[in-house]
């Protein structure tokens, strides 16, 4: 932990912790041996069959004693090194929980509590009028759900135990149920976070700041299939884990222009990735600088991502009165493509944000973007100043060049392997009749 932080002082960044305790991926890979080899005391998770499975039973209290003492040793020390200056900022309770190899836990202990009356408190989540053990309550749903109160109230606890220590924000991620993923258990995670779960989540894990999401497709319509559940009043959107392809760089886009807090990418020290490594370095250094601003854009509905997605149509947003359109693929002297190409990968991405009446910010790659009138009323409406350049550290922005005509005519290209943040001036006049002398 004090390698981990000292690097990250050392290199001006915060970090987000992740902590692997009974679960990892839906699974017990990261409990310790000397639990696995006693299951008397720390019981595994039981199949239908009572057989054995790779996985601890949500049920072991004895299980659960251990980890909250782990994960509140971790806080403890947290606070101890860190409580001043504040590099850790966040801290994920176990990874992609959940029940694999069966719906639902099978052990004695388990059965006994599937048959006992459902607590109140998700009576209430699930808006279930009557009264019952699981099967009569939820019918044919009874294990899934019976599963995601099992899972959600023991991290609950592990995570109490660490904020009574150090109220850090806490986060547990979702393998998401999605991309046509059917049976729980075996698709996904039984009981984990999925989005037809969170009800029971949000009611039974208070001390769980946010439910993240860990998106693996390069689609985006499968991609907002994912995530777009999770953004509620009671979750900010946070993309906890993404795969590292260059198409997925468009996915810290889109999250940012719908106010979430953050785009994670795995395996960014994988070598085998070169390319994308160097697509998501090239968005945190042309983004960081933006981020206030595009923050308070967000905050105000005020931002839009536009995205290129294969063989379909080139994205547009309306601001007022301007529509704002990024194509893909295009050259210069010719109209904007209808549509993003249909062959290589899909890495067009941008950013616009309203700044106020007059004046836009434009940030991303491998786009070129338009300016477009709504008004058509004999009026002067155009782009007539295009600045690149970034924010200072204090907010002011500051111009490396303003761009010519020949780099505006057919509208903004932002370089596929630079990127560019522009501001962008428009002017708005409306049409000035001349006055009629009326002769008798």
């Amino acid at each position: 932990m004090d390698q981990l932080i000292d690097g990250a002082r050392a290199r001006h960044v915060r970090l987000i912790l992740l902590w692997f305790g009974t679960w990892k991926n839906g699974a017990g890979h990261y409990v310790p041996l000397w639990i696995k080899r006693n299951p008397q005391t720390y019981p595994r998770l039981e199949n239908a069959d009572h057989l054995p499975l790779d996985g601890m039973s949500p049920f072991g209290e004895q299980t659960l004693t251990r980890d909250k003492a782990a994960f509140k040793a971790l806080m403890t020390h947290l606070q101890e090194h860190d409580a001043e200056r504040h590099t850790v900022i966040m801290v994920q309770v176990e990874n992609e929980p959940g029940l694999l190899g069966t719906v639902r836990d099978h052990t004695v202990t388990a059965d006994r509590a599937f048959n006992a009356p459902v607590p109140t408190d998700v009576l209430n989540a699930t808006g279930q009028p009557r009264h019952g053990n699981w099967s009569e309550v939820f019918g044919s749903q009874a294990a899934e759900i019976f599963s995601a109160w099992a899972v959600s109230h023991y991290i609950n606890q592990v995570a109490e135990a660490g904020r009574a220590v150090y109220p850090l924000p806490l986060y547990v991620n979702a393998w998401l149920h999605y991309r046509g993923l059917k049976d729980p258990g075996t698709d996904f995670p039984s009981g984990g976070a999925t989005y037809n779960m969170l009800h029971v989540w949000k009611s039974q894990s208070p001390a769980i700041s946010i439910i993240g999401t860990d998106s693996y497709t390069n689609n985006l319509e499968q991609f907002h299939e994912g995530v777009l559940p999770y953004q509620r009043e009671d979750n900010a959107p946070w993309l906890s884990e993404s795969g590292i392809t260059v198409p997925n760089a468009r996915w810290t886009y889109d999250l940012m222009a719908r106010g979430g807090i953050g785009a994670s990418v795995f395996g960014v020290d994988d070598p085998d990735h070169d390319d994308a490594i160097s697509a998501h370095g090239l968005d945190n250094t042309l983004l960081a600088p933006l981020i206030p601003t595009l923050v308070t854009a967000a905050s105000n509905n005020t931002v839009a991502a536009l995205l290129e997605e294969r063989g379909r149509p080139s994205p547009t947003h309306i601001f007022g009165s301007w529509i704002v359109r990024a194509a893909f693929g295009a050259s210069w002297g010719l109209p904007d493509p209808a549509e993003a190409p249909s062959d290589g990968q899909e890495i067009g991405r941008a950013l616009v944000a309203r700044l106020d009446a007059t004046h836009f910010l434009v940030a991303g790659t491998g786009a070129r973007i338009n300016f477009l009138s709504r008004n058509h009323d004999g009026g002067i409406h155009e782009v007539v100043r295009v600045e690149e350049g970034t924010y200072d550290a204090q907010g002011a922005w500051h111009v490396v060049r303003i761009w010519n005509g020949d780099e505006t005519d057919y509208g903004m290209s932002l370089p596929e392997k630079a990127g560019a943040a522009l501001r962008v001036e428009v002017l708005d006049i409306a049409p000035s009749f001349p006055r009629h002398t009326m002769i008798p």
